[in-house]
């Protein structure tokens, strides 16, 4: 739905006294509140030191720097907001000191111009444990979110002897800072019956009643994540102020969810998305959200003790998946994808098309037209890779060559099944001068990439997007304004096979 484009007012739509508690807010005032916001777009935060939400919050593991420094990362994308989990057994431990904390990260948040959704209850168990209080085991290698733990424990859930400590809890929460303009959304229970099944039901119910009688400023929610059509899944929405939703689809799916959570007629949050191998990626959905005006988190900013960049069920001792699941950044602040963190601060506004088409395709590749190279797939003489080498008995194809493969992407214009591939192609370098150069390159696998005869990038394994990679420095000395040559060769093992590259630059 197109809306007209709003200031960046950070307002909230106002409790008054007639207004009574326990009642979901008026329609109109649900919008009211909408339009009063910029356009949301954040993530799910969690610092990389943290293997879950206990330890993300307990005093001996609050870990303020790394916290400040991360967020400063998720403000420099252009996001203006993060949803972040709190648990109940951190509360149960010590209120006064997880108020406290909160008020810190509240505080450390918006000095980088960011608004916090806190959660407070979580049915998703990946550790497959109850949550408590103390030191938290170490992740398990190679396997996703692996010590992750529900909030509350899970026999707690259903055992209505234990709901007084939970509605302490919700309370003292929502009664501490359901006035403070830094909160942004209550995001009162993360995906209900994840393991639990209908036994939440009755706890999200409790959950609205005694969020709604401490009637804070803030919309409720709790969002939909598994069949949207379901009585539960239709009650949540019923229940919510504004209606949010997670879509880890492609974009087709993702568009599906969005309609369904239209028809009650709220605003929409889409509080978690983001899992590349499933076809969801910044590059085809936040332009969607930012276009209908949907705020959304995407799962997860720096790859960490919960190494949510490996793919749900991954085995363990897993090495790094060549494409990440979630996450953005290393806990060094390296980009997992330069370009993605290019496309995402375009898209926020953060850097400005201006800014962003000083980076430049100096040698396209055939992202957006076909590309003519010289190919063979037989062993060619030893001095292929050379500028002055006769590659005209070579066939003529254009890139990219490969298989198909449409979950990532994939759409080749020649036919590669063999085991090799070895590629010539001349190309004109516009006259600099350039503040960088880099290699852009789809490739499966184990790719050699020569640029004049000199060996310019040796990229074992393979990627599943394009993906800069640095030019050695000798190859980058024999490059010259007018004609070069491109010389590649690529061998493929086993599983996909693609190829497909050019050159990127930036201006000063």
């Amino acid at each position: 739905m197109a809306m007209a484009t709003m200031a960046a007012v950070l307002v909230t739509a106002k409790a008054t006294a007639d207004d009574p508690p326990g009642e979901r807010w008026p329609a109109e005032k649900a919008w009211q509140w909408h339009r009063s916001q910029p356009w949301l777009a954040g993530c799910n935060f969690l610092p990389s030191t943290a293997v879950n939400d206990v330890e993300m919050w307990q005093p001996d593991t609050f870990d303020l720097p790394t916290v400040e420094r991360e967020l400063g990362w998720a403000r420099n994308l252009g996001f203006n907001t993060v949803r972040v989990f709190l648990n109940y057994v951190v509360w149960e431990a010590d209120a006064d000191g997880l108020r406290q904390r909160f008020q810190t990260f509240l505080a450390t948040a918006d000095k980088l111009g960011l608004r916090t959704m806190p959660v407070l209850f979580d049915d998703c168990n990946f550790a497959g444990r109850v949550a408590a209080s103390g030191p938290q085991p170490n992740p398990a290698p190679g396997i996703h979110n692996s010590q992750w733990v529900s909030s509350p424990p899970p026999k707690m859930v259903d055992d209505r002897a234990a709901w007084p400590g939970l509605e302490r809890y919700v309370k003292d929460f929502v009664r501490a800072f359901g006035q403070d303009r830094r909160v942004l959304v209550w995001d009162l229970y993360n995906e209900p019956g994840n393991g639990t099944g209908e036994r939440s039901r009755p706890l999200v119910e409790a959950a609205f009643a005694w969020a709604r009688e401490m009637k804070p400023l803030q919309p409720l929610t709790v969002g939909v994540w598994a069949d949207f059509n379901s009585h539960f899944s239709r009650q949540m929405m019923e229940l919510s102020d504004i209606v949010s939703f997670h879509a880890y689809d492609g974009l087709d799916g993702l568009k599906t969810k969005v309609k369904t959570c239209g028809e009650f007629r709220r605003p929409l949050l889409c509080t978690e998305w983001l899992a590349r191998g499933a076809g969801s990626r910044f590059e085809s959905h936040l332009p969607f959200f930012k276009e209908n005006r949907i705020g959304c988190y995407n799962w997860g900013l720096a790859a960490g003790r919960t190494q949510t960049y490996y793919p749900w069920g991954s085995p363990k001792d897993a090495p790094e998946p060549k494409l990440w699941h979630h996450d953005i950044f290393r806990a060094n602040g390296a980009p997992f994808k330069a370009r993605e963190v290019q496309f995402i601060r375009v898209t926020t506004g953060q850097l400005s098309a201006n800014d962003s088409s000083r980076r430049r395709m100096l040698v396209p590749t055939a992202e957006k037209f076909p590309v003519a190279w010289r190919y063979t797939l037989e062993k060619p003489a030893g001095d292929w890779f050379k500028p002055g080498f006769d590659d005209s008995r070579w066939k003529k194809g254009a890139a990219p060559f490969g298989k198909k493969d449409s979950a990532i992407a994939r759409h080749p214009n020649t036919a590669w099944f063999g085991s090799d591939l070895w590629l010539r192609r001349e190309f004109e370098l516009p006259s600099g001068p350039y503040t960088s150069l880099e290699l852009l390159m789809h490739y499966d696998e184990d790719a050699v990439v020569y640029l004049n005869g000199v060996l310019a990038v040796k990229a074992g394994g393979y990627s599943a997007s394009y993906e800069c990679f640095d030019i050695a420095p000798e190859a980058l000395a024999a490059l010259r304004p007018g004609k070069n040559v491109f010389a590649v060769h690529c061998c493929q093992t086993i599983g996909g096979q693609y190829l497909d590259l050019g050159l990127e630059g930036s201006a000063p």
